[in-house]
């Protein structure tokens, strides 16, 4: 029957990205005249018998990124399927009521699907199915039937015949009344698997073709085309495929073609040369390629000519390394199971209340000043990030001016709008702000240079202690995985005040950016301590900095 363990495997956690590889589930020997064989070519026919169902794979032509709807489910099965002589196909929201004699005993989980391996027999959890209730939502429940059938599910739309011409679809097996499935044969669809009589089905699994990922949440017809595709979930956190030590092993391991399901991921392009960036580009600090979510970093902040703006120019850059190491020792054994690294926030260009020569009010370090630093850190798998106070310049022409420190894998860009000035400010008579056109400008330059030199990811941490500070921050583009946003919240004083900041910038967060937090030695009332910085800022930040 389709139970709620049917249910879990259909649907996908919201905000998590699922590694998908191809495995196969227990079950009975197929049978010999619906065994599949290997995936076809991307432009290959297969030939079927048409006395039996089958689903048959087939390789992408190239690395692909399908969106996480009812239309993804099509692209999806375009990218991933060569045939599929039944499908489930969802036209009407109501579900059939079971019948009385239908009991959960009598009605076979997702496990009694065929599997391609003589040996496999049943699981010993599937005697656990009588205790499950059964899934209500009729989605879930089309999604569940095509699971136990090993088919696709489609959305009854206009796109839908052309796709059942290509596969070679024969039968129908239908929720209400569709419009678009040509004069194929239409079975109403039943409550339960074991209520429906169809010669060959459920089929045997196919050999999978691919690897996919999925970002988020996807509809349940994406996730029941992946599994008529014979792959099968694996969670990884973040919309890149290389967001974990796991799912880079794994891309490196398998050097086929990946699919990708969500937002997040860019164009098929900028996907495929993260793809090859994963498999091919050092590990980061702490393993897999994107810097987030799977580190937690700790960061001095300052400026190597200066102990006045912050811990990191307290001294030299290796004394800096080993008094950061200490700190961040003390989070590792706080933050148990988590990846917790070092960084130096270098501010490269400061603030100033001298015009300067170029009249810009921001005096930019030259790169031979920071190089020791940034030397400093390679040598001690310590993440650097460069900020930019920009007083009247732009923060695009700041930063092609440390193109050359940017192309370095483990150096990424901040944004300080408090000090960014309109034509007629000076520093300290008003806060600074930004329009979120600029942010997204430098993130689409900033993109650009990591994808055409084949970089991994770049943290691009954006400043702000006031909402006014990022005027229109809810259009902030995040579409590109060769970028990864942290708003870094950096307010100062008493700690009552600093969680209200806290939580007005959390607030209606645009998608896919993670949260940072300052701690000042000088100016908050008092400054939290390690312990309590983990213990009371929450969400827990990925970016704690201390100035």
């Amino acid at each position: 029957m389709i139970t709620r363990r049917n249910l879990l495997l259909s649907t996908a956690a919201s905000g998590s990205l699922l590694l998908v590889a191809g495995c196969t589930a227990d079950g009975p020997a197929p049978n010999p005249s619906t065994s599949p064989g290997g995936p076809v070519g991307p432009e290959e026919t297969p030939r079927l018998d048409p006395n039996a169902h089958q689903v048959v794979t087939r390789t992408p032509a190239a690395d692909v990124v399908v969106t996480p709807d009812a239309a993804g489910a099509l692209a999806a099965s375009r990218a991933l399927l060569a045939a599929a002589t039944a499908v489930v196909v969802l036209a009407d929201a109501t579900p059939p009521t079971p019948s009385a004699s239908a009991s959960p005993a009598a009605s076979p989980t997702a496990s009694a699907r065929p599997s391609p391996s003589a040996s496999a027999t049943a699981t010993p959890t599937a005697s656990a199915a009588p205790a499950e209730e059964p899934a209500t939502d009729p989605v879930q429940v089309a999604a569940g039937l095509a699971r136990e059938l090993g088919v696709p599910l489609f959305v009854d739309t206009p796109d839908l015949a052309a796709e059942l011409d290509r596969l070679q679809t024969r039968t129908v097996i239908a929720y209400g009344t569709p419009a678009h499935v040509g004069g194929r044969e239409v079975i109403p669809a039943p409550a339960t698997a074991a209520e429906l009589s169809v010669p060959g089905l459920p089929v045997a699994a196919p050999a999978p073709a691919a690897l996919a990922v999925v970002s988020g949440e996807a509809v349940p017809a994406v996730l029941a085309t992946l599994a008529a595709a014979g792959v099968q979930p694996q969670q990884v956190p973040a919309p890149h495929p290389g967001a974990t030590v796991e799912s880079t092993a794994l891309l490196k391991a398998n050097p086929g073609p990946v699919v990708a399901v969500g937002e997040g991921f860019g164009t098929d392009e900028q996907f495929a040369t993260q793809v090859k960036v994963t498999r091919t580009a050092d590990e980061l600090p702490g393993g897999g390629i994107a810097p987030l979510p799977g580190r937690h970093m700790i960061a001095f902040y300052g400026h190597p000519e200066t102990a006045a703006l912050g811990m990191m120019g307290e001294q030299p850059p290796a004394e800096a390394v080993r008094r950061l190491g200490r700190l961040v020792d003390e989070y590792r054994a706080l933050m148990p199971g988590q990846t917790v690294i070092g960084s130096f926030e270098i501010i490269t260009t400061v603030a100033s209340a001298a015009a300067g020569d170029d009249g810009d009010y921001s005096y930019e370090t030259p790169i031979e000043k920071l190089m020791p630093w940034v030397e400093a850190a390679e040598a001690n798998d310590i993440y650097v990030v460069l900020d930019l106070q920009p007083g009247r310049t732009g923060f695009l022409e700041q930063a092609k001016r440390y193109e050359e420190l940017l192309l370095r894998p483990t150096v990424g860009l901040a944004l300080d709008p408090e000090w960014r000035l309109k034509p007629d400010q000076k520093h300290l008579r008003q806060i600074g702000q930004v329009h979120i056109d600029e942010v997204n400008e430098v993130g689409a330059w900033l993109a650009d240079l990591v994808a055409e030199h084949e970089l991994p990811p770049k943290v691009l941490t954006l400043h702000q202690f006031q909402t006014r500070m990022i005027i229109d921050r809810a259009r902030l583009d995040t579409s590109r995985p060769e970028v990864q946003y942290l708003v870094h919240v950096d307010g100062q004083g008493g700690q009552g005040a600093k969680q209200g900041t806290w939580s007005v910038i959390r607030r209606d967060l645009p998608p896919r950016v993670w949260l940072g937090w300052k701690n000042f030695e000088d100016e908050d009332i008092p400054m939290l301590t390690p312990k309590q910085t983990v213990e009371q800022v929450h969400p827990t930040p990925h970016f704690i900095s201390y100035q």
